[in-house]
């Protein structure tokens, strides 16, 4: 027969009486067991008062309520007020736990019981056939380690062989000189300094100019032959 778990449901909260765990949105909150276990007796009797004598001789025990060093009233107040902390509940306007004065407390929040299956073990089975719930090896980062082969020799040796590229040939970039790259094969490339064709375009620039200079004066001449014929004319 399966395992069960009992829970208790208020809100966002949920509490497994079997594990002792408060879980928030799934998330677990953590909480002293004796906080924990007056915080279930609370919700297991939601909506009636549960007097101060009841938490004692349930948490504590009759017989210890004759010791004269353990102080009920000031452990009960410690409890309750972690309770309040962890579901964010407040005194004045409580919304979970409500304090009736010289009796006791009441839970005011509607609680649902529900028995689920307890969750299955994790077994791991091992390279050898034979199960374990031991986890295997984690690294730092989360991962699982490597495993050793069963099948090396401990004292084998390893021969790693590593491949090293060649190192590439450098060409100045005013060379002329024809460069084949050896590991690719196809048509050779031809690089050629920029240097000539630089100066070539600086000569083509500077004759432009001088063409441009000698039309501009040859057009101010024939203007200025104009204007001194119009008004030198008979």
């Amino acid at each position: 027969m399966s395992a069960t778990h009992k829970l208790l449901r208020f809100g966002v909260f949920e509490l497994n009486l079997n594990t002792e765990e408060l879980r928030k949105c799934g998330t677990f909150i953590k909480l002293g067991p004796q906080p924990f276990r007056l915080l279930a007796l609370l919700a297991n009797r939601a909506g009636q008062v549960v007097t101060r004598e009841e938490i004692r001789d349930q948490l504590w025990g009759k017989e210890a309520a004759e010791e004269i060093y353990v102080d009920f009233e000031q452990g009960m107040n410690r409890c309750i007020k972690q309770i309040r902390m962890v579901l964010a509940d407040n005194s004045d306007n409580p919304l979970y736990v409500e304090t009736i004065p010289r009796r006791g407390y009441r839970f005011l929040a509607p609680v649902v019981s529900k028995n689920v299956l307890a969750p299955t073990p994790k077994v791991i089975k091992s390279q050898s056939g034979v199960q374990s719930g031991i986890l295997p090896a984690l690294t730092q980062d989360g991962s699982r380690a490597a495993q050793t082969s069963p099948e090396a020799a401990p004292n084998a040796e390893v021969m790693v062989t590593k491949n090293e590229p060649e190192p590439a040939k450098v060409v100045p970039a005013y060379s002329t000189t024809t460069v084949a790259r050896a590991d690719m094969p196809g048509p050779v490339d031809n690089v050629t300094s920029a240097a000539p064709v630089a100066e070539a375009l600086e000569l083509e620039i500077a004759r432009l100019r001088r063409i441009l200079v000698w039309a501009a004066a040859v057009f101010v001449l024939l203007v200025a032959g104009v204007l001194y014929w119009q008004l030198h004319r008979p």
